[in-house]
Protein backbone atom coordinates (compact mmCIF):
# COMPACT_ATOMS: atom_id res chain seq x y z
CA UNK A 1 0.00 0.00 0.00
CA UNK A 2 2.88 2.40 0.71
CA UNK A 3 4.39 2.07 -2.81
CA UNK A 4 0.88 2.50 -4.27
CA UNK A 5 0.31 5.76 -2.34
CA UNK A 6 3.76 7.03 -3.38
CA UNK A 7 3.05 6.20 -7.02
CA UNK A 8 -0.30 7.99 -6.87
CA UNK A 9 1.22 11.12 -5.30
CA UNK A 10 4.02 11.20 -7.91
CA UNK A 11 1.43 10.96 -10.65
CA UNK A 12 -0.44 13.90 -9.15
CA UNK A 13 2.74 15.99 -8.98
CA UNK A 14 3.68 15.11 -12.57
CA UNK A 15 0.28 16.12 -13.85
CA UNK A 16 0.24 19.62 -12.32
CA UNK A 17 1.34 21.13 -15.67
CA UNK A 18 -1.50 19.41 -17.49
CA UNK A 19 -4.52 21.65 -16.96
CA UNK A 20 -6.96 19.14 -18.39
CA UNK A 21 -6.05 16.43 -15.87
CA UNK A 22 -8.47 16.10 -12.94
CA UNK A 23 -7.58 13.48 -10.29
CA UNK A 24 -10.27 11.42 -8.67
CA UNK A 25 -11.50 11.99 -5.14
CA UNK A 26 -9.99 8.74 -3.89
CA UNK A 27 -6.57 9.69 -5.20
CA UNK A 28 -6.65 13.11 -3.53
CA UNK A 29 -7.76 11.68 -0.20
CA UNK A 30 -5.13 8.95 -0.38
CA UNK A 31 -2.42 11.46 -1.17
CA UNK A 32 -3.48 13.79 1.66
CA UNK A 33 -3.55 10.93 4.12
CA UNK A 34 -0.02 9.84 3.18
CA UNK A 35 1.25 13.42 3.44
CA UNK A 36 -0.31 13.88 6.85
CA UNK A 37 1.34 10.70 8.10
CA UNK A 38 4.71 11.75 6.72
CA UNK A 39 4.75 15.32 7.99
CA UNK A 40 2.52 14.75 11.08
CA UNK A 41 -0.11 17.20 9.86
CA UNK A 42 -3.32 17.57 11.89
CA UNK A 43 -5.96 15.98 9.64
CA UNK A 44 -8.91 16.24 12.02
CA UNK A 45 -12.27 17.07 10.52
CA UNK A 46 -13.54 20.64 11.04
CA UNK A 47 -16.37 21.45 13.40
CA UNK A 48 -19.87 20.62 12.09
CA UNK A 49 -20.92 24.21 12.79
CA UNK A 50 -18.12 25.79 10.73
CA UNK A 51 -19.98 25.23 7.45
CA UNK A 52 -22.95 27.35 8.61
CA UNK A 53 -23.03 31.16 8.69
CA UNK A 54 -22.63 32.74 12.10
CA UNK A 55 -26.27 33.87 12.28
CA UNK A 56 -27.79 30.43 11.62
CA UNK A 57 -25.31 28.06 13.28
CA UNK A 58 -26.98 25.16 15.14
CA UNK A 59 -24.45 25.34 18.01
CA UNK A 60 -25.50 26.51 21.47
CA UNK A 61 -25.24 30.27 22.05
CA UNK A 62 -25.61 31.66 25.58
CA UNK A 63 -26.52 35.08 24.15
CA UNK A 64 -29.75 33.63 22.75
CA UNK A 65 -30.93 32.38 26.19
CA UNK A 66 -33.65 34.25 28.08
CA UNK A 67 -34.99 33.71 31.60
CA UNK A 68 -38.75 33.82 32.14
CA UNK A 69 -41.00 33.39 35.15
CA UNK A 70 -43.10 30.25 34.89
CA UNK A 71 -46.88 30.11 35.27
CA UNK A 72 -49.64 27.52 34.97
CA UNK A 73 -49.28 27.45 31.19
CA UNK A 74 -45.78 25.97 31.59
CA UNK A 75 -46.87 23.08 33.86
CA UNK A 76 -46.69 20.36 31.20
CA UNK A 77 -43.39 21.70 29.90
CA UNK A 78 -41.86 21.71 33.41
CA UNK A 79 -43.09 18.20 34.10
CA UNK A 80 -41.63 16.91 30.83
CA UNK A 81 -38.30 18.61 31.56
CA UNK A 82 -38.12 17.05 35.03
CA UNK A 83 -38.64 13.51 33.75
CA UNK A 84 -36.42 13.97 30.70
CA UNK A 85 -33.42 15.93 32.01
CA UNK A 86 -33.55 16.40 35.78
CA UNK A 87 -34.58 13.19 37.57
CA UNK A 88 -32.42 10.82 35.46
CA UNK A 89 -29.33 12.93 36.31
CA UNK A 90 -30.03 13.83 39.95
CA UNK A 91 -27.56 11.94 42.22
CA UNK A 92 -30.05 11.87 45.10
CA UNK A 93 -32.40 9.90 42.84
CA UNK A 94 -29.91 7.86 40.81
CA UNK A 95 -27.84 7.00 43.89
CA UNK A 96 -30.88 5.43 45.54
CA UNK A 97 -31.84 3.45 42.41
CA UNK A 98 -35.23 5.14 42.51
CA UNK A 99 -37.41 4.37 39.52
CA UNK A 100 -38.89 7.24 37.52
CA UNK A 101 -42.42 5.87 37.98
CA UNK A 102 -42.36 6.18 41.78
CA UNK A 103 -45.32 8.03 43.33
CA UNK A 104 -42.99 10.31 45.28
CA UNK A 105 -41.38 11.72 42.13
CA UNK A 106 -44.83 12.16 40.64
CA UNK A 107 -45.91 14.24 43.65
CA UNK A 108 -42.72 16.31 43.50
CA UNK A 109 -43.16 16.90 39.77
CA UNK A 110 -46.70 18.18 40.33
CA UNK A 111 -45.43 20.41 43.12
CA UNK A 112 -42.66 21.96 41.04
CA UNK A 113 -44.94 22.31 38.03
CA UNK A 114 -47.72 24.24 39.76
CA UNK A 115 -46.22 26.03 42.76
CA UNK A 116 -43.18 27.97 43.88
CA UNK A 117 -41.04 30.51 42.08
CA UNK A 118 -40.23 28.85 38.76
CA UNK A 119 -37.62 30.24 36.39
CA UNK A 120 -37.39 28.80 32.90
CA UNK A 121 -34.44 29.24 30.54
CA UNK A 122 -35.30 29.27 26.83
CA UNK A 123 -32.90 29.18 23.91
CA UNK A 124 -34.05 30.75 20.67
CA UNK A 125 -33.09 28.69 17.63
CA UNK A 126 -32.22 31.06 14.80
CA UNK A 127 -32.71 28.45 12.11
CA UNK A 128 -36.40 27.86 12.87
CA UNK A 129 -37.13 30.86 15.13
CA UNK A 130 -38.39 28.48 17.84
CA UNK A 131 -37.75 28.43 21.57
CA UNK A 132 -36.26 25.42 23.32
CA UNK A 133 -36.32 24.92 27.10
CA UNK A 134 -32.77 24.35 28.34
CA UNK A 135 -32.98 25.06 32.10
CA UNK A 136 -35.27 25.02 35.12
CA UNK A 137 -34.97 26.54 38.59
CA UNK A 138 -37.61 26.21 41.33
CA UNK A 139 -37.37 27.91 44.73
CA UNK A 140 -39.72 27.73 47.73
CA UNK A 141 -39.87 28.96 51.29
CA UNK A 142 -38.92 26.34 53.88
CA UNK A 143 -40.07 26.66 57.51
CA UNK A 144 -38.86 24.68 60.56
CA UNK A 145 -42.12 22.74 60.89
CA UNK A 146 -41.55 21.17 57.46
CA UNK A 147 -38.77 19.00 58.90
CA UNK A 148 -41.22 17.10 61.09
CA UNK A 149 -43.65 16.85 58.20
CA UNK A 150 -40.99 15.18 56.03
CA UNK A 151 -40.08 12.70 58.78
CA UNK A 152 -43.74 11.80 59.43
CA UNK A 153 -44.32 11.34 55.71
CA UNK A 154 -41.24 9.13 55.40
CA UNK A 155 -42.39 6.99 58.34
CA UNK A 156 -45.53 5.85 56.50
CA UNK A 157 -43.97 5.41 53.05
CA UNK A 158 -43.66 1.74 52.04
CA UNK A 159 -40.93 2.29 49.45
CA UNK A 160 -37.37 2.29 50.80
CA UNK A 161 -35.86 4.70 48.22
CA UNK A 162 -38.64 7.21 48.83
CA UNK A 163 -38.24 6.89 52.59
CA UNK A 164 -34.46 7.33 52.40
CA UNK A 165 -34.74 10.46 50.27
CA UNK A 166 -37.29 12.05 52.61
CA UNK A 167 -35.13 11.36 55.63
CA UNK A 168 -32.14 12.67 53.69
CA UNK A 169 -33.86 15.99 52.93
CA UNK A 170 -35.03 16.28 56.54
CA UNK A 171 -31.47 15.61 57.72
CA UNK A 172 -30.07 18.31 55.42
CA UNK A 173 -32.50 20.82 56.93
CA UNK A 174 -32.18 19.73 60.55
CA UNK A 175 -28.46 19.02 60.93
CA UNK A 176 -27.10 22.47 59.92
CA UNK A 177 -29.93 24.23 61.78
CA UNK A 178 -29.64 27.42 59.80
CA UNK A 179 -32.89 28.69 61.31
CA UNK A 180 -31.17 29.13 64.65
CA UNK A 181 -27.72 29.96 63.29
CA UNK A 182 -28.87 32.91 61.19
CA UNK A 183 -31.94 33.74 63.35
CA UNK A 184 -34.42 33.49 60.48
CA UNK A 185 -38.02 32.30 60.41
CA UNK A 186 -37.79 30.76 56.94
CA UNK A 187 -35.19 29.84 54.31
CA UNK A 188 -35.55 30.51 50.61
CA UNK A 189 -34.55 27.07 49.34
CA UNK A 190 -33.59 26.47 45.70
CA UNK A 191 -34.93 22.94 45.35
CA UNK A 192 -34.44 22.45 41.60
CA UNK A 193 -31.50 23.80 39.61
CA UNK A 194 -30.81 21.89 36.41
CA UNK A 195 -30.09 22.28 32.73
CA UNK A 196 -30.55 20.05 29.74
CA UNK A 197 -27.71 17.83 28.62
CA UNK A 198 -27.15 19.92 25.48
CA UNK A 199 -26.66 23.12 27.53
CA UNK A 200 -24.62 21.62 30.39
CA UNK A 201 -21.57 23.68 31.31
CA UNK A 202 -22.55 26.63 29.09
CA UNK A 203 -23.49 29.10 31.86
CA UNK A 204 -27.27 28.61 31.93
CA UNK A 205 -27.27 27.43 35.56
CA UNK A 206 -25.21 30.44 36.64
CA UNK A 207 -27.62 32.76 34.85
CA UNK A 208 -30.65 31.23 36.58
CA UNK A 209 -29.09 31.19 40.05
CA UNK A 210 -27.98 34.82 39.76
CA UNK A 211 -31.55 35.73 38.82
CA UNK A 212 -32.88 33.90 41.89
CA UNK A 213 -30.38 35.64 44.17
CA UNK A 214 -31.27 39.05 42.77
CA UNK A 215 -34.97 38.28 43.19
CA UNK A 216 -34.45 37.16 46.80
CA UNK A 217 -32.51 40.32 47.59
CA UNK A 218 -35.20 42.47 46.06
CA UNK A 219 -37.93 40.67 48.05
CA UNK A 220 -35.88 41.07 51.26
CA UNK A 221 -35.45 37.36 51.90
CA UNK A 222 -32.74 37.01 54.56
CA UNK A 223 -31.25 33.61 53.63
CA UNK A 224 -31.01 31.66 50.38
CA UNK A 225 -29.72 28.09 50.35
CA UNK A 226 -28.95 25.45 47.74
CA UNK A 227 -28.64 21.78 48.78
CA UNK A 228 -26.02 20.73 46.26
CA UNK A 229 -26.14 16.98 45.65
CA UNK A 230 -23.76 17.10 42.66
CA UNK A 231 -20.38 18.61 41.91
CA UNK A 232 -21.79 20.54 38.96
CA UNK A 233 -24.27 22.37 41.17
CA UNK A 234 -21.45 23.16 43.61
CA UNK A 235 -19.48 24.85 40.85
CA UNK A 236 -22.51 26.93 39.91
CA UNK A 237 -22.97 28.08 43.51
CA UNK A 238 -19.30 28.98 43.84
CA UNK A 239 -19.40 31.03 40.65
CA UNK A 240 -22.40 32.95 42.01
CA UNK A 241 -20.55 33.87 45.22
CA UNK A 242 -22.39 31.59 47.64
CA UNK A 243 -20.64 30.23 50.73
CA UNK A 244 -20.39 26.52 51.53
CA UNK A 245 -21.64 26.31 55.10
CA UNK A 246 -22.24 22.57 55.59
CA UNK A 247 -20.98 19.40 53.98
CA UNK A 248 -21.54 15.67 54.31
CA UNK A 249 -20.20 12.63 52.52
CA UNK A 250 -22.71 10.25 50.97
CA UNK A 251 -21.20 7.36 52.94
CA UNK A 252 -22.04 9.10 56.23
CA UNK A 253 -25.78 8.82 55.62
CA UNK A 254 -26.82 5.31 56.76
CA UNK A 255 -30.09 3.58 57.58
CA UNK A 256 -31.23 2.09 60.91
CA UNK A 257 -29.07 -1.00 60.37
CA UNK A 258 -25.95 1.09 59.74
CA UNK A 259 -25.82 0.25 56.03
CA UNK A 260 -24.86 2.77 53.38
CA UNK A 261 -27.88 4.09 51.49
CA UNK A 262 -26.52 6.17 48.60
CA UNK A 263 -24.44 4.76 45.76
CA UNK A 264 -23.93 7.81 43.52
CA UNK A 265 -21.85 7.96 40.40
CA UNK A 266 -18.54 9.73 40.12
CA UNK A 267 -17.63 12.51 40.78
CA UNK A 268 -20.62 13.06 43.08
CA UNK A 269 -19.32 11.94 46.48
CA UNK A 270 -20.31 14.76 48.84
CA UNK A 271 -23.35 16.88 49.64
CA UNK A 272 -22.89 20.57 50.38
CA UNK A 273 -25.23 23.35 51.40
CA UNK A 274 -24.41 26.76 49.97
CA UNK A 275 -25.96 29.86 51.51
CA UNK A 276 -26.24 33.54 50.72
CA UNK A 277 -27.16 35.79 53.65
CA UNK A 278 -28.69 39.21 53.19
CA UNK A 279 -28.62 41.33 56.31
CA UNK A 280 -32.12 42.79 56.77
CA UNK A 281 -30.65 45.79 58.57
CA UNK A 282 -28.85 46.92 55.44
CA UNK A 283 -30.91 48.89 52.98
CA UNK A 284 -31.00 48.19 49.28
CA UNK A 285 -29.20 50.35 46.76
CA UNK A 286 -31.42 53.13 45.47
CA UNK A 287 -31.90 53.26 41.73
CA UNK A 288 -30.49 56.18 39.82
CA UNK A 289 -32.93 59.05 39.50
CA UNK A 290 -33.50 60.40 36.02
CA UNK A 291 -32.17 63.91 35.41
CA UNK A 292 -35.23 66.12 35.36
Amino acid sequence: MKWLNALTCSALRASTLNLNYQPSVKQVVRCKSSASKKWNVDSRAPSPCSKYPCDIRPCFDINSVTIELGNLCHAKMIRSFLYTHYWPRDPSVVGLWMSLDSPYLDILSDKYSHSGDRLLAFERLHRTNERKMVGLCVANKVCPWMIGELEDWAHVTPSKPERHRMYFLAHCLKSPNFFQKYHVDFIYDVEVLGTSQDAAGQGVGVMMLKTVLAQAQELRYPLVQVISVSQYTSRICEKCGMKRDWTMDYTEFVDDAGQCVFFPRRPHHTVGIYVKYYDPKKSLELPCKPPY
